[in-house]
């Protein structure tokens, strides 16, 4: 029972792997759309991160603690 947990925590001495074009161009796209895709998020959602900050950094005039 206990030889596959050792099999599969045994070190990897050489790795046979092999990356064909198709596969740097896959990542690319990938990237691409990921950037793309948190700019149009960003696009949407303007409005609500603008006030988010804004109401983050203003500093309120009137606290009923002041007095």
């Amino acid at each position: 029972m206990e030889l596959p947990t050792i099999v599969l925590l045994a070190p990897i001495i050489k790795a046979q792997a092999y990356l064909d074009p198709g596969s740097g161009s896959f990542i690319l796209q990938l990237v691409i759309a990921t950037l793309l895709g948190g700019a149009f998020l960003i696009k949407t959602y303007w409005a609500k991160i603008r006030a988010f900050v804004t109401r983050l950094f203003t500093r309120k005039d009137t606290d009923p603690h002041d007095e």
